[in-house]
C-alpha cells in the first residue's frame, strides 16, 4: 500500500517500517528501515528465549504461521498530530483484522494487533488507525505486532511478525488548531450508535458506528470539512481517547457504575451538533468485582472468569504463589518460580489499580482491582517458562518455570 503524507511541522517525526517474515535489516538513503522479524526477541511454545531486544518483554507463546497459508506482513507509519500526540497507521498483507472474534480460537490469517510503547502494551488495535497520546517528552519506541484471535503473537520460525518506529515527543501542542465552538451538521444529518461488547477473555470492546459521517483520521487536527472527522470516547465525563475506527478496546475499569459516552468531532475537534444538540451516544457499564459485564441486556459472550481447559479448584492447589502489585509493578520485583509439571498451582494477585492478570501459554485472564484480588488455580501441564503479566499495561509480574 502507498501512503500520501500531509505536510507536518518541522518538529514532527515520520517513520515507516515494513516487516516481512524473514530477512535482515537494511537502511536506505532516505532513512526508511526495512526490518526482518529477527529483530524481535521471541519465546517459542513455552521455551525460554535467550535473546533480548531493546527492553521489549516477550510473550511466552507465539503461533507459527501454518505452511499452508501465505505469510502476513505488517508496516506502520506514524506522524506527529498537529495538536497532540501521534497518529499511527498500519498496513498488512495476508492478514484480516476481525475484532468481533477477539479472544476466541485461532483461525489462519486473521486476528488483531497489539501496540507497545517502550516495551509496554498500551492497547489492542482493531483497525488501520490509532491515536497515541499522553507520552512524556523524549524518545519512544513504538512497536505493533500481529496477534491471533487467541492473543498469541504471529511468527515464522519463532520470529514475531511486527513493525517498529522510533519517535521523539516534544512538549509542543497547538491549541490554536482546536475549535471549541460547535459545528452544526448539514443534511443528511449524522447519527451515532454504540455497543459495549464483552471480551470472552475479560473486559470489553467498544463498537461505535456513525451514519452520514466519514471517519477521516488522516485529516485529524486539520481544518473543518463538512461530514467528516473522528470520534471521542468519554468515561464518567472524562475524555480518554480519540476513536478512529468503529472498534476500540476499552480500558480496565474499577468496580461500580460507569457512564460511557461517544461523540462526533470535526477534524478541528469541534463538537458536531444537529439542531444545537451534540451528536453522541451514551450507555451505562456496570462493573462487578467478580463478573465485569456491561449493562444493556446484550448477549454475554464470556468474561475473565470463563473456564479454560487448565482451570482447577484453588482448594486442590499443590503450590500457592502470591503477587502484590503496587503502582503498577510487583512488590519485590519479578520472580522466577519453579513449578512441578502436572501439579496444581494457585495464583493470588492483589493490585491497587484495576487490571487483568494474564497467564501466557495457558490463555488465562482474571480481573483484579483494589480490594478484590484475583485468586485462581490451574494445572501446569505444559512445560516451559511462562510469563504472568498485567494485560492492560503489559507489565511483567512473574515467570513460571514448569518442568
Amino acid at each position: 500500500m502507498t501512503f500520501t503524507l500531509r505536510r507536518l511541522p518541522p518538529t514532527a517525526a515520520v517513520l515507516i517500517l515494513l516487516v516481512a517474515a524473514c530477512g535482515n535489516a537494511d537502511t536506505d538513503d532516505a532513512g526508511t528501515e526495512s526490518a526482518g522479524a529477527a529483530d524481535t526477541a521471541e519465546t517459542v511454545h513455552g521455551q525460554e528465549n535467550s535473546g533480548t531486544t531493546g527492553g521489549d518483554h516477550d510473550h511466552s507463546t507465539v503461533r507459527e504461521v501454518a505452511d499452508r497459508v501465505a505469510v502476513p506482513t505488517i508496516a506502520i507509519e506514524i506522524a506527529a498530530d498537529p495538536v497532540e500526540g501521534w497518529n499511527l497507521r498500519v498496513s498488512t498483507t495476508d492478514f484480516r483484522v476481525v475484532p468481533e472474534s477477539v479472544s476466541t480460537s485461532h483461525v489462519d490469517g486473521e486476528g488483531h494487533m497489539h501496540i507497545y510503547v517502550d516495551g509496554e502494551k498500551v492497547s489492542r488495535l482493531y483497525g488501520e488507525w490509532h491515536h497515541i497520546g499522553g507520552l512524556e517528552a523524549g524518545n519512544h519506541d513504538v512497536r505493533v505486532e500481529l496477534s491471533s484471535n487467541d492473543h498469541s503473537a504471529m511468527a515464522v520460525d519463532g520470529r514475531i511478525i511486527d513493525a517498529r518506529a522510533e519517535i521523539f515527543q516534544d512538549r509542543r501542542t497547538d491549541l490554536d488548531a482546536v475549535r471549541t465552538e460547535p459545528v452544526e451538521a448539514i443534511e443528511p444529518h449524522p447519527s451515532l450508535s454504540i455497543e459495549i461488547v464483552d471480551d470472552p477473555a475479560g473486559g470489553w470492546s467498544l463498537r461505535a458506528v456513525p451514519s452520514n459521517f466519514r471517519l477521516a483520521p488522516e485529516n485529524a487536527s486539520t481544518p473543518h470539512v463538512d461530514g467528516e472527522g473522528h470520534m471521542r470516547l468519554y468515561i464518567d465525563g472524562e475524555q480518554v481517547a480519540r476513536v478512529y475506527e468503529t472498534w476500540h478496546q476499552m480500558p480496565p475499569l474499577e468496580a461500580g457504575t460507569h457512564e460511557i459516552r461517544v461523540d462526533l468531532g470535526s477534524n478541528d475537534h469541534a463538537p458536531i451538533t444537529v439542531n444545537g444538540l451534540p451528536v453522541e451516544a451514551t450507555t451505562t457499564l456496570e462493573v462487578s468485582a467478580d463478573d465485569p459485564t456491561p449493562a444493556g441486556g446484550h448477549e454475554h459472550d464470556g468474561d475473565a472468569g470463563a473456564a479454560t481447559q487448565y482451570d482447577a479448584d484453588v482448594t486442590d492447589a499443590d503450590q500457592t504463589i502470591t503477587v502484590d502489585v503496587v503502582d503498577g509493578g510487583p512488590q519485590g520485583g519479578v520472580r522466577r518460580v519453579a513449578v512441578d509439571r502436572g501439579s496444581v498451582v494457585a495464583l493470588q494477585v492483589t493490585s491497587d489499580t484495576a487490571e487483568e492478570v494474564h497467564v501466557h501459554g495457558y490463555d488465562i485472564l482474571r480481573v483484579v482491582s483494589e480490594g478484590h484480588p484475583a485468586h485462581f488455580a490451574f494445572t501446569a501441564e505444559i512445560p516451559g517458562v511462562f510469563e504472568v503479566e498485567l494485560e492492560g499495561s503489559g507489565r511483567l509480574l512473574l515467570q513460571l518455570e514448569i518442568s
